[in-house]
């Protein structure tokens, strides 16, 4: 018997419909709300979130028609809190999975780029070229300079692959610093606790937070973080803004303690025209929140809603399964 799959996602989301490969799989059911999935159908056995969607929607889609897994199509899932500590699901623990490692690729190459943007003074480059200015400067290189991971997840592993193909050296702090790395991910060349954090951002030429955002990662990048920088350091932002204190990051900026920063993600978003971020100049590299929005972004999407959609249906382990509790 086919089963039935019950998708939350906005009119005109990109995300739908699914590809033919996944949609000939299942029956599928789309409604912007619990009430117009509800309209549909009285059962489901799985749902999919997508962001846009209201988080407290998939608390009542999960209450209503009693579904047995519960997949985010994106890797954060901060947009799912309201589900996520919700009486519902306590009462009816049930396997979650993300969209972890699906848009990590361009998130990987969106660190590089910015690290080369800084590297090799590129603003200067346009600057001299609308200028017909023949500057001869010094290029700096990427090669034996540190890369400092803050947060070692899937996204921090995919874009030291790439630092250690520039010849770079990596180092990272994570939660558990002690965790062997499975058979084929990389080792950093050092790793920190939390507690050790600003050895990572003392160490580091340019230091990448790719921290979701939880609780315990809010500000997690602040003014001491900062201080503790080269001021030679670039600091790159593409988890959650809400991992990032943006007045102690301006603060680093203007007065050169840093010298320079590229953020995708921030704590409100769009960014408001009144951010001073906007007014940094050369200083910083500013993105919409579009790193990973690739040509190929939602298939990606569900590539990984269908890889768990093989392991659950085989009685599998989820293939990107998340705690709740610690919200990713």
């Amino acid at each position: 018997m086919r089963r039935t799959i019950g998708v939350l996602v906005k009119e005109g989301s990109g995300a739908w419909p699914p590809p033919a490969s996944v949609a000939g799989r299942v029956n599928f059911y789309r409604g912007g709300d619990a009430a117009s999935l509800q309209a549909q159908t009285d059962t489901l056995d799985a749902l999919v979130w997508v962001p846009g969607v209201a988080g407290a929607e998939a608390t009542k889609a999960f209450e209503a028609l009693g579904p047995n897994w519960v997949h985010s199509f994106s890797a954060g899932v901060d947009g799912l809190a309201p589900f996520l500590a919700s009486e519902a699901l306590a009462a009816r623990p049930t396997p979650l999975s993300n969209g972890r490692g699906a848009f990590s690729s361009s998130l990987a190459e969106y660190v590089l780029a910015a690290a080369l943007h800084f590297n090799k003074q590129l603003p200067r480059c346009a600057r001299n070229r609308d200028a017909k200015r023949w500057d001869a400067f010094t290029m700096d290189v990427l090669a034996g300079k540190t890369m400092g991971f803050v947060g070692w997840g899937h996204i921090a592993k995919t874009s030291a692959r790439l630092a250690e193909a520039f010849g770079m050296k990596t180092i990272a702090c994570r939660r558990d610093p002690d965790k062997a790395a499975a058979d084929g991910e990389p080792a950093p060349g050092a790793t920190f606790g939390v507690e050790d954090k600003l050895e990572v951002f003392k160490r580091s030429d340019f230091v990448v937070c790719s921290l979701p955002g939880t609780e315990a990662t809010r500000d997690f990048c602040g003014g001491p973080e900062f201080a503790a920088m080269k001021s030679s350091g670039v600091f790159i932002s593409l988890g959650r803004g809400a991992a990032v204190d943006e007045g102690a990051l301006v603060d680093a900026l203007a007065t050169g303690a840093i010298a320079g920063a590229a953020l995708d993600v921030y704590k409100v978003e769009p960014l408001p025209e009144a951010s001073a971020l906007w007014g940094l100049g050369d200083k910083v590299l500013l993105t919409a929140h579009n790193a990973d929005l690739t040509a190929d972004y939602f298939e990606l999407g569900w590539d990984v809603f269908a890889a768990n959609l093989d392991a659950w249906e085989g009685g599998a382990d989820l293939a990107t399964p998340f705690d709740p509790a610690l919200g990713y």
